[in-house]
């Protein structure tokens, strides 16, 4: 039979020495119903493959049917050109890509010669039956959810495919990757020694946030795992890999919170010991989540929830539809610390329109969060970058962002290298300066060991402290030193995140 050649592409130029690899899984996915049928299947992870190269060009040799690319935008579409560009050259496999990226501009995506077909969307059944179909030489047209282009080069778009029923789908085949590459030595919920892997239990997310890709990836439409299938896959990694800490993934894990509530209580029944983190909305807290519920949170595992606040602005609040507000944010970090759950608030910065103003009410915001619970995490601000299909991206290229106008182009886009124009001079200094002292604001929530170097890491956290009170982020002269600082001691980055 027919063999198949899935390869996931690094998403950048070189991984620090113990930085966290989260498991492949859009492509462990969609290898799951081939390996049901018997067919025949290669992962090749780009991250953890040492002479990716040599690896590729043996199993070309083999002569597989099809490589395929699960592919963001950014840098990933780079390194997945390289690797297309290995198999157009030295093979007649045909090269599918799938993917975020390929599913919002399947067009422009298809447009590139060394790609044949497109996965738009959910890739188990439409990777499935054209498969079948290239294998057979039968007519593809009929394929739900791929797009594909004829001899004239002519761009076709099939129909879209119905979004898949989790609890169907095969067993994940682990058996295809290294499982220790993607296993952590110290857990995300509390930073203890253990055995972490990243975890998957639905797919998508019923809101509108404006910033996200899932109002058109995923419309809106959330997909969960039942409780007891979720149960039952965290009960097989343990078994087989002694996991003892699960990093859920989902885009919202709480979506049903029933299905949740579940969740907790099986864990609880089976007495499972395990640590979990896992994203949560503001606003599932403060409405849906009472004492006794985030009491069982924690009694099953859950250590640490992340919360997207975005923004300390009610004028951004609003544009980008996050429909929280500061006051529910500092009730919600107040339940979270009775409950003794850790909590990391996460921002963001740059929307269009954003003023000086609105980014100083989101610091203020922060330094309100912070003295009502020191032990909150802050991680440096995200930058925000317009992403196809949002509603936000239509309003940046209103306001004078220049969308890339090829592949090769998205290959190049991160929030390092997009211009943003609305941003002003004035103002990016001041989302620099404040996206490095962050850091500084979550050192006393930190039980460091005594030492001189913690203790003017203390003293220093203090005059931060003073700098946020009082909006003091324009004119920083001492970074230089601190820069100097870290670099003398060596400080690992996991002192501040």
């Amino acid at each position: 039979m027919a063999k198949v050649v899935l390869f996931y592409p690094k998403l950048e130029e070189n991984i620090e020495e113990g930085q966290r690899i989260l498991l492949p899984m859009s492509i462990l996915t969609v290898a799951a119903p081939l390996a049901a049928e018997s067919v025949e299947v290669k992962i090749i992870d780009q991250r953890v493959t040492d002479n990716w190269q040599n690896v590729l060009m043996e199993e070309l040799k083999k002569e597989p049917l099809i490589v395929g690319f699960s592919v963001l935008t950014g840098k990933q579409i780079l390194y997945a050109l390289e690797a297309s560009k290995i198999v157009k050259e030295n093979s007649k496999a045909f090269v599918v890509w799938g993917g975020v990226h390929p599913s919002l501009l399947p067009e422009q995506t298809l447009k590139n010669e060394m790609i044949d077909y497109l996965i738009i969307r959910e890739g188990e059944k439409s990777f499935l039956e054209l498969f079948r179909s290239l294998a057979n030489k039968e007519d593809i047209s009929k394929i739900k959810g791929i797009a594909w282009k004829d001899e004239n080069k002519n761009i076709y778009i099939n129909a879209p495919r119905d979004f898949i029923c989790l609890d169907d789908l095969p067993d994940i085949p682990y058996h295809l990757v290294e499982m220790e590459k993607y296993i952590a030595e110290k857990t995300y919920s509390s930073g203890k020694a253990g055995r972490e892997i990243a975890f998957y239990t639905s797919r998508g997310c019923p809101h509108n946030c404006a910033f996200c890709y899932n109002q058109n990836f995923n419309s809106r439409k959330w997909r969960g795992e039942s409780a007891g299938r979720v149960v039952a896959r965290m009960e097989e990694l343990i078994k087989k890999f002694g996991i003892t800490s699960f990093n859920i993934q989902d885009d919202e894990f709480f979506v049903d919170i029933n299905r949740a509530k579940k969740i907790c209580q099986l864990i609880k029944e089976k007495n499972i010991k395990i640590e979990i983190a896992s994203s949560c909305r503001v606003d599932y807290i403060y409405y849906r989540m009472d004492d006794i519920f985030l009491k069982l949170l924690f009694e099953a595992g859950f250590k640490t929830l992340f919360l997207g606040v975005e923004s300390g602005s009610p004028r951004i609040q609003k544009m980008i539809h996050k429909n929280i507000t500061n006051k529910q944010v500092l009730i919600v970090a107040e339940k979270l610390q009775r409950a003794k759950i850790n909590a990391k608030l996460f921002f963001m910065v740059g929307f269009p329109t954003e003023t000086v103003d609105d980014i100083y009410k989101t610091t203020d915001s922060i330094w309100q969060i912070k003295k009502q619970n020191p032990y909150i995490r802050i991680p440096p601000w995200r930058v925000f970058v317009p992403y196809p299909g949002t509603d936000l991206y239509q309003l940046s290229i209103n306001k004078g962002f220049k969308a890339p106008y090829s592949l090769e182009e998205w290959a190049k886009y991160d929030f390092n290298t997009v211009q943003l124009p609305w941003i002003a001079r004035k103002e990016k200094i001041i989302i620099n300066n404040v996206i490095f002292f962050v850091r500084y604001l979550n050192i006393r929530a930190k039980k460091l060991k005594p030492s001189f170097k913690h203790l003017l890491l203390n003293i220093y956290s203090a005059s931060v402290d003073f700098r946020w009170r009082y909006r003091l982020f324009l004119f920083c002269p001492e970074k230089v030193i601190i820069k100097l600082f870290h670099k003398i001691f060596d400080l690992a980055k996991s002192l501040f995140i």
